[in-house]
């Protein structure tokens, strides 16, 4: 018998070190930067950029401590896999559940479990870094009652939406035979396409308040952008992210002629009308350019490679054998081994969707420059608000982030500049 058990933990443990590696990297490149850039020079205060590089020290040294805690949370949950599975069956019949005995109610009530034991083991985790590091460089806005509220709001969400949504997938597979990836690819489509339509609506505004952007310059500005642009825009809100935290952002939302913008009320006190109107000229690049349609086709690709090559190994006995499943094979403990044992190539398409959005990133800030926006001024305001790290490692940045950093974007915008000039 393949010990795929062992496989499993080897690589958890094999990617955490690796991780460890490029955290020390970056750890190194944050000593030994102690001068601003030169790139950085006009835009960063020496002071400033001493504060972004203590803060990202900070989270560098949490994560260290953060990830160890979560692989050895990984690999116990491993162990205790089949355990928790028999005793998921005794809880469904202790609460007398209908069908208390079926591998779906079963199913349910793992999956419901699982998702409780990770959230309360993790809070600690949550707790340090909003109310000790967050609060200790001045961005945490979150109350006790607060984070109580998200966290039992976060909770009640996973349990409506998520337990319908494993039922669906589960009696899917079943029904579906030898070809049930096809059905279960279409049947995820159809629910990202209906979680990406209420999520704004329904959703999010039970965690913030939205508002209309209220009558002035700036509205007009913006109104003026989408219609240069062509841009559908019919609303325009002001989020209050200063409820929970002084970090800042913007974006839109919205299918074919119904488009929404929505502003961070944090976003509007950093930068000034001209810095929010170039921000928003890069977020509509990424309109433009159908970046959103294109990170949708992708992750819809990833998801049917995922579930083909499932389908070939939904019956590998030998996997459930070495988690303790002598004599049944349910389908979510199969979903749950079978995403341990692809991880490898995970770690390798994880990556590569990172290369593809910061060249979506790019081209959306090119975009905004041949609009004749210079988004040099307001990006650095942004970053030094949010103390984010302005010059990482050049591994650890190509590993871990989604969006290039601040110097290598003010470097492509002074070349895009140039030529314009």
């Amino acid at each position: 018998m393949f010990p795929y058990f062992e496989a499993i933990a080897v690589f958890i443990v094999l990617s955490w070190l690796f991780e460890n590696y490029l955290d020390w990297r970056q750890r190194q490149k944050l000593f030994n930067r102690t001068k601003v850039p030169k790139e950085l020079e006009n835009y960063i205060k020496l002071e400033t950029f001493a504060k972004s590089q203590e803060y990202s020290l900070t989270n560098n040294t949490f994560g260290f401590f953060s990830s160890a805690y979560n692989v050895a949370h990984s690999l116990l949950s491993l162990a205790f896999f089949a355990r928790a599975w028999g005793w998921s069956s005794i809880i469904a019949q202790f609460l007398r559940l209908p069908y208390a005995h079926s591998e779906l109610v079963i199913s349910l009530t793992f999956a419901s479990m699982l998702y409780l034991e990770s959230t309360l083991i993790n809070i600690p985790l949550s707790l340090y870094s909003h109310f000790v590091i967050e609060e200790r460089f001045g961005f945490n806005k979150l109350t006790a009652k607060l984070f109580v509220t998200d966290l039992l709001k976060s909770i009640a969400l996973a349990q409506v939406i998520g337990a319908p949504i494993t039922a669906l997938v589960i009696q899917t597979i079943k029904w579906g035979g030898a070809n049930f990836w096809i059905y279960v690819w279409g049947l995820l489509f159809v629910i990202s396409l209906v979680m990406i339509t209420i999520y704004p609506i329904f959703i999010a505004p039970l965690f913030n308040k939205f508002t209309a952007l209220e009558e002035g310059p700036l509205r007009e500005a913006i109104y003026a952008l989408a219609a240069r642009l062509s841009f559908p825009l019919t609303k325009l809100y002001v989020m209050d992210a200063s409820t929970r935290s002084a970090h800042s952002n913007a974006y839109f939302y919205g299918f074919f002629k119904s488009k929404r913008i929505v502003l961070y009320d944090t976003l509007l006190k950093q930068v000034d009308q001209n810095g929010v109107i170039a921000i928003l000229a890069h977020e509509l690049g990424h309109w433009s350019k159908n970046h959103m349609v294109k990170g949708l086709i992708l992750g819809q690709l990833h998801i049917g490679v995922f579930l083909y090559v499932f389908n070939t190994g939904i019956h590998n006995a030998d996997l459930y054998r070495s988690f303790g499943f002598t004599d049944e094979k349910p389908i979510l403990i199969g979903l749950a081994l079978f995403s341990f044992l692809y991880s490898p190539v995970e770690s390798v398409i994880a990556f590569f969707m990172n290369v593809v959005s910061r060249r979506h990133e790019y081209q959306a800030d090119e975009f905004a420059t041949e609009l004749g926006y210079d988004l040099s001024e307001p990006l650095a305001r942004i970053h030094s608000e949010n103390l984010s790290q302005m010059d990482p490692d050049p591994l650890y940045s190509a590993y871990h982030y989604s969006h290039p950093s601040l110097i290598e974007r003010l470097r492509q915008i002074a070349v895009l500049k140039k030529k314009k000039t």
